[in-house]
């Protein structure tokens, strides 16, 4: 029996996405919704659903409208102001392309199990690590190395 994880960080313009098989790191991709919708209804056939999990980044979790909060000094309270909401604005397109992801899973009957959030292999340290850990040498972007991180974590 195969056992497939798809490992997804639903960032607003780039969802990337990690297919592990059997613990193998064998995918990196950065699907469309409509890609993902299309690939999952291809597992189906492939799979039975019990044998596909999704772990994913729950950046709906985060009860704060933003990650971090810029501060800059008082004379500069509408820039600051401005910033914010372009922060608020983002986080909440990742949370709603995490609600999406998971409205295609669930349509599937695939089973979702959520993540912290987690700036795991996003930079240059981390890449080093994700490639000693998963064996991937192909190419990769902090999108697709973070969903490979919850994929990760699921494969274990």
């Amino acid at each position: 029996m195969n056992k497939l994880i798809i490992g997804c960080d639903p960032d607003v313009d780039g969802k990337g996405f990690a297919i592990y098989e059997d613990g193998v790191l064998i995918r990196l991709e950065a699907f469309s919704l409509i890609e993902l919708y299309e690939f999952a209804e291809d597992l189906t056939v492939e799979y039975f659903t019990e044998d596909i999990e999704l772990h994913i980044e729950d950046v709906a979790a985060n009860s704060s409208s933003q990650f971090n909060w810029v501060k800059l000094p008082q004379k500069d309270k509408r820039k600051q102001d401005a910033i914010n909401a372009k922060i608020s604005e983002k986080v909440g397109r990742c949370k709603q392309a995490q609600l999406e992801v998971e409205k295609i899973a669930e349509h599937f009957n695939i089973k979702i199990v959520r993540h912290k959030v987690s700036k795991k292999w996003k930079d240059a340290a981390g890449k080093k690590e994700f490639e000693r850990l998963t064996g991937w040498t192909g190419r990769s972007n902090p999108d697709t190395r973070s969903a490979a991180w919850f994929g990760y974590l699921g494969s274990r």
